[in-house]
């Protein structure tokens, strides 16, 4: 086996924190097998690589001649996360300094932008402290031998940007709400809230759908 393939297996193996063993449990080989690849003993035929480069999210014809094999930091969304966040909080402000000046109800405001905020703040710390702990026993049914943490980590990151995204959307669309009465604002907020669990749903099972046929 070629050096340059060799130290890209050893380096995607480290950076998905395998083992040797855990790592030839997923591809359905020995730890043997494994050691001898990462020593140059021996080459994994064609098939165990298409493996190889699909456990890891990466291209087969670069790790193989000692390309980048996306092993470099992947892009970060957390700065934009923060941003939505950051906005989503201020325009939630802004409806609460008006339900409190009396201009607008107060139940519609607390049930919809304040539960919202509420939600997405959870979703988004608890998101960044699993990932800074590379503790997904949260997540139900993630298995630390058979699932790719790294692909879990961009699955946290995915939902968690459309969420906040979707989370400022609807408190844009809450200000079109100003203009009806107080009794279809209480509507209104009700169904905004049901509107983004649905959404949320969605969210979470598209994301999931999407990096599962990767």
């Amino acid at each position: 086996m070629s050096k340059n393939l060799a130290d890209n297996i050893v380096a995607l193996r480290k950076k998905h924190g395998l083992s040797q063993e855990q790592f030839a449990e997923k591809i359905g080989v020995t730890r043997q097998a494994v050691s001898n690849w990462e020593r140059r003993i021996a080459t994994p035929d064609v098939e165990t690589l298409d493996l190889i480069a699909k456990l890891f999210d990466t291209d087969l014809t670069a790790m193989v001649n000692g390309e980048s094999t996306g092993t470099e930091k992947p892009r970060d969304t957390l700065r934009y996360r923060r941003v939505l966040l950051l906005a989503s909080a201020a325009l939630t402000a802004v409806h609460f300094v008006l339900a409190f000046s009396g201009r607008i109800p107060m139940f519609p405001v607390v049930i919809a932008p304040g539960v919202l905020l509420g939600i997405s703040l959870l979703i988004h710390f608890v998101f960044l402290h699993t990932t800074a702990q590379n503790d997904f026993s949260i997540i139900a049914g993630f298995d630390k031998k058979k699932d790719n943490s790294e692909i879990v980590k961009k699955q946290l990151a995915t939902i968690d940007l459309l969420n906040l995204a979707f989370v400022l959307f609807l408190d844009v669309l809450f200000f079109l709400m100003y203009a009806a009465p107080e009794e279809d604002m209480h509507t209104a907020g009700l169904i905004l809230l049901g509107i983004y669990f649905l959404s949320l749903g969605t969210i979470v099972i598209g994301v999931n759908l999407k990096m599962k046929s990767r």
